[in-house]
């Protein structure tokens, strides 16, 4: 291996910190500038044109209920339609007045310009003047025109101003973009202060008009003031309350026809003006139809009822709307010191929604707060941070690669293919990459490979017992046990179950394996872990070998423990049985052949003369118990093997077979069989080996007929338990024997187990024969007590699918 040089370590501490301090200052510098560019932002006017567009959005979503104390009359297609082309005549007006005064409104704002008189109709224009007069809350408005020496108002007609409650402006404050958004309240021109339309409503026409202001002088002609300076004051910038034709209306041909009652217009403010769409009196509004456009008067309803209800579109106060715009940004930029890309995104959209949120609630409680500056800022954030932070990872890339190459790779089989000349700058550093990281892949796939491969569960811990790595039978090992594996546990609660670590193996080297090689002075004794293990057993009675191994790094340290978990439950139980085995046939096997020789040899000394066919019979009852016992472990062997040979078998035909081979027997003690089933209809075809069922049915008949009486019965009961899934076949035996005893129905089932009291000639492994074989095809053998005496045992198998 390609040494490294000696001062590789102490430049690449070098270049981190430099690395880092370099990120620092950039991020810092970025704090600073998102807050100078947000000031800088809510100052000028450089985003009025998208916060414009959001706000007319955000507008046009409300929607509020307009006040019922307002009516708008309007001089709609239908009233033209029905009365002629406009103007229409002064009596008409006075007429409309007049039905409107018997309805006793609040006042009555008459959107109509009238600023000269009919010469040809005087009459008319007296019946306007005395109806104006007599409803004595009429406003009128005046009309703003150009002179040759500037702006002036051009009043009403002097009949008209003098019998007026009050005369307004009715001028609307177009923005930029020539929507009407607001309307100032007053506007000073001709050296007098004019308030609008709305407000003059609510505040001059409540009372009789004041005797003592200074009136236009009559004449048949309004006069004009010859001032061309023109002032405003009190903006108010209207709170839409939702699209045209959201106030009451009501046609002006309906009123004068008297469709309405007079009570209707009772105690309210009533405006008249036109909405037809060809009298021009039309304005663009954020809220506002499909042509875009609002008549004035339903502008002046939307003015009228903002002022009843005090309400008005303020914006956020500036340092509000500066903290605004740097917020979110502000918020993305701490993001990124804590979270991936991926997620800064996320951060990002979500502040996104959050900015867009505010501002829409705050606008519903009549409050602009306009966001175009603190979406700029949040989306300006993420790709100028995003490029440093590249631009940092690429130069850490290159010094990580450079490093990397000059050792020398893992050593791998798999031939590497030619490297070829790469000209794009980003393919050339992940080419680098790619090689870097496929050597230690290398390395982790060795180390991963050899530690899933070995048989046994390994655990891998560092010196404080947490553990770092656990190969592929370590988490079947403990997902076995309910315990989800994972790295940074504690060791001792991983094995909790399997040891109490503290109690039981207090002085072992586990305790050396929990303690920190600085309490060991650094180093560990090796040879204490040159014993075989621990043993230990968990709660599902498997036997594990326990042993650990010291890992250590280069240099010599302590890097942790390896920790083997082997099974030995199969090992034990092996030499269990070959216990067990041996017993059985230094016992069971060698006593019937002793006989035999014992016998031979007193017959051949003469110390005892048996007749020859009854030395012949005990030799035959000794060879025939060998035989049995042989038999019998061949059986259990057999179906221990698992080398079944499975088809779709009748159970009634196997149960007919078991009892004609135990005919004999059960004829000999004079035995009757009994074969019962619960239905014709009912199916019993199970799928299994033939032989092995048909052995282990012969079993229990046989144990039924040697262990119960003579002169009975024993009966063969077959069913099908439908409530199991899948159905179950049911085969019960019964005898009508002594019974079983309480250790008798613990041990039966085990191997070389006699019941108590048995006189049989047996070696215990019939029913341990019959156990195996069942549970292999996937069903379970029991015995119990019969109500009416003797033992009953009942094998469930699994029946064929239909």
């Amino acid at each position: 291996m390609i040494s490294q040089p000696a001062g590789e370590p102490g430049r690449s501490r070098w270049s981190r910190t430099r690395r880092r301090v370099s990120l620092r200052n950039e991020w810092l510098a970025l704090f600073v500038i998102t807050l100078a560019a947000a000031f800088l932002l809510v100052g000028g006017d450089s985003l009025r044109v998208p916060d414009r567009l959001i706000y007319d959005h955000l507008m046009s979503t409300l929607e509020r209920p307009a006040p019922d104390n307002i009516v708008i009359v309007a001089i709609d297609d239908k009233s033209i339609a029905e009365l002629g082309r406009w103007p229409w005549k002064r009596g008409t007006h006075a007429q409309l007045l007049n039905i409107l005064s018997n309805g006793a409104p609040r006042a009555i704002g008459f959107d109509v310009i009238l600023t000269e008189g009919d010469a040809a109709a005087a009459s008319g224009d007296h019946a306007l003047a005395l109806a104006i007069a007599r409803n004595r809350h009429v406003v009128l408005p005046i009309l703003t025109t150009r002179t040759e020496t500037g702006l002036a108002p051009l009043l009403p007609y002097a009949d008209f101003a003098t019998a007026a409650a009050g005369l307004a402006h009715i001028q609307l404050n177009f923005s930029g973009d020539g929507i009407v958004r607001s309307a100032y309240l007053y506007e000073t021109l001709g050296g007098r202060e004019w308030k609008t339309l709305a407000l003059s409503l609510l505040e001059d026409a409540d009372r009789l008009r004041d005797s003592t202001r200074p009136l236009p002088p009559r004449s048949g002609h309004s006069s004009v003031a010859g001032t061309p300076q023109i002032a405003h004051r009190d903006l108010l910038v209207i709170p839409f309350y939702g699209p045209p034709g959201h106030f009451t209306r009501v046609s002006y041909i309906d009123v004068l026809r008297g469709a309405l009652p007079a009570h209707f217009f009772r105690d309210k403010y009533v405006l008249v003006g036109a909405a037809a769409s060809g009298l021009g009196d039309v304005f663009p509004v954020p809220q506002a139809n499909r042509q875009g456009l609002m008549s004035g008067v339903e502008l002046h309803a939307n003015i009228l009822a903002a002022l009843q209800e005090g309400r008005s579109i303020s914006a956020a106060p500036r340092p509000a709307r500066i903290a605004f715009a740097a917020l979110p940004a502000l918020l993305v930029l701490i993001g990124f010191m804590y979270l991936s890309p991926r997620h800064a995104l996320a951060l990002t959209g979500v502040l996104t929604v959050l900015a867009g949120a505010l501002c829409y609630g705050l606008l519903q409680y009549d409050i602009w707060l306009a966001p175009s500056a603190a979406l700029l800022l949040l989306w300006l954030i993420y790709p100028l941070w995003s490029w440093r932070r590249l631009e940092v990872a690429l130069r850490y890339l290159d010094e990580e690669t450079g490093r990397l190459a000059s050792s020398t790779p893992f050593a791998a089989t798999a031939a590497r293919p030619e490297q070829r000349r790469l000209l794009d700058f980003f393919e050339r550093r992940i080419d680098a990459a790619r090689i870097a990281t496929r050597r230690m892949l290398d390395l982790h796939q060795f180390v991963s490979d050899n530690l899933n491969s070995m048989p046994d569960a390994n655990v891998v811990i560092d010196c404080n017992g947490v553990v770092m790595l656990f190969n592929r039978k370590a988490r079947e090992l403990f997902m076995s046990l309910h315990i989800a594996p994972a790295r940074g546990q504690d060791v001792q609660l991983l094995l909790a179950p399997l040891l109490p670590i503290d109690a039981a193996l207090a002085g072992a080297p586990w305790r050396q394996l929990l303690t920190s090689p600085a309490q060991n002075g650094g180093d560990s004794d090796d040879r204490a872990y040159d014993a075989d293990g621990i043993e230990a057993t968990d709660p599902l009675q498997r036997m594990f070998l326990i042993r650990s191994t010291p890992s250590r790094q280069a240099n010599g340290d302590m890097l942790g423990w390896i920790i083997s978990l082997a099974d030995v439950t199969a090992l034990r139980a092996t030499l269990r049985l070959r216990d067990e085995s041996l017993n059985f046939i230094s016992h069971d096997m060698r006593a019937p052949q002793s006989a035999i020789l014992a016998t031979l040899e007193l017959q051949r000394s003469g110390q005892i003369v048996l007749d020859q066919e009854i030395l012949f019979r005990r030799i035959e009852k000794s060879v025939h118990s060998t035989l049995s016992l042989a038999d019998e472990f061949i059986l259990l062997a057999r179906a221990e093997s698992k080398s079944y040979q499975p088809e779709e078998l009748d159970f009634r035909s196997l149960l007919a077979d078991a009892t004609d081979e135990m005919w004999a027997l059960a004829n000999e003690r004079q035995v009757r069989l009994d074969i019962t089933t619960a239905g014709d209809d009912a199916s019993y075809w199970v799928c299994g080996d033939r032989p092995m069922l048909v052995r282990a049915l012969c079993n229990l008949i046989s144990n039924a007929i040697k262990y119960g009486p003579r002169d009975a019965v024993v009966e063969c009961r077959l069913s099908v338990d439908h409530r199991a899934t899948p159905p179950q076949l049911v085969c019960a035996i019964h005898d009508r024997g002594p019974g079983l005893t309480e250790t008798d129905l613990d041990q039966l089932f085990t191997p070389f187990y006699r019941a108590t009291g048995s006189t049989q000639p047996g070696a215990g492994l019939g029913l341990t024969f019959v156990k195996t074989v069942v549970e292999h095809h996937g069903g379970n053998v029991g015995a119990a007590n019969a109500d009416g005496g003797g033992a009953c045992f009942i094998v469930r198998l699994p029946c064929a699918p239909e």
